[in-house]
């Protein structure tokens, strides 16, 4: 069936404007982190890893992943008997929950870099560790093994993105006296993405954004400006799980980070979200330009 003269006319204009947003963010760093939902749906993955790859060999942006296993390591922890505790949407974590976030989050970054490199791309795969990307220290006695980052060293990072690579990080780092910690992947990116000087962090999240309602997705805030996201964090509606995505990004945007992004795993969301005009999700940036209008509170 052909498409009418108005829905050319419409085809045109989006690739008129995706071409204009490629060509704005050409060798630029986005921060992309994502969670173990990710790689429990087949279908899921091959989107997002899709997206990446399209953003760093066809649209020259340099993509850096960070991810967590949120899910699967709670799973784990139960098959063993272990209990899960949270504080302040931070996983508490002694020795035995640490062994098994270690075991856990390696296991999915091999298999991201694995799913990468099958589909064209060429991914490296690295731990907080490495290169001292992230020296931290114990957070709070509360938490455990549970690390707030002191220094971020991007050199490494940054010399495997100009060398073509897609880096996937996964954030374990340790502090001076070589103890291994467990850092927030929401945290960790932001660090990462204030350290490189990053366009955008984009947060991938199972819901779409940040919701007024969480069971009702028509209630996505879809702009914040950074006064706006910290006037929200006391609201009952921001969840355990999703206030430290939110103060994240508040701490990169403060930082320089021009945008950040908390998005869902829907059909493309990455390129909906950074490559249209009204994107996908929830952005927040330090200027007050919307993408539409905020909807009004319930």
């Amino acid at each position: 069936m052909r498409m009418r003269a108005g829905e050319n006319e419409k085809v045109g204009d989006d690739l008129e404007k995706a071409l204009y947003y490629a060509t704005k963010f050409h060798d630029k760093i986005f921060v992309v982190k994502f969670s173990g939902e990710v790689l429990a749906d087949e279908g899921i993955m091959d989107l997002v890893i899709s997206d990446l790859i399209t953003l760093k060999y066809e649209a020259g942006i340099n993509v850096v992943v960070v991810h967590g296993g949120g899910k699967r390591i709670s799973s784990i922890m139960d098959k063993f008997g272990l209990e899960t505790r949270f504080i302040d949407g931070l996983r508490v974590t002694d020795e035995d929950t640490l062994e098994v976030v270690h075991a856990v989050l390696s296991d999915f970054n091999q298999k991201i870099v694995w799913n990468i490199n099958q589909k064209g791309g060429k991914a490296i795969g690295i731990s907080a560790v490495s290169g001292n990307l992230f020296t931290a220290r114990k957070m709070h006695p509360d938490l455990g093994f549970v690390g707030s980052i002191e220094k971020v060293d991007g050199e490494l990072v940054a010399l495997f993105t100009r060398n073509g690579y897609i880096p996937v990080i996964y954030p374990i780092g340790a502090d001076e006296e070589g103890t291994l910690l467990n850092i927030n992947a929401d945290h960790g990116a932001s660090e990462l993405a204030c350290c490189l000087r990053a366009e955008k962090l984009i947060i991938l999240t199972p819901v779409r954004g940040v919701l007024r309602n969480i069971n009702d997705e028509d209630s996505l805030i879809p702009t914040l400006t950074l006064s706006e996201a910290k006037s929200i964090l006391g609201e009952s509606f921001i969840t355990e799980g999703m206030k430290p995505k939110i103060e994240s990004c508040i701490a990169a945007v403060e930082y320089g980070v021009k945008s950040a992004h908390i998005i869902g795993l829907k059909t493309h969301a990455i390129l909906q979200e950074v490559l249209t005009e009204k994107g996908s999700g929830t952005m927040i940036t330090n200027l007050s330009l919307k993408k539409k209008a905020l909807p009004k509170k319930q």
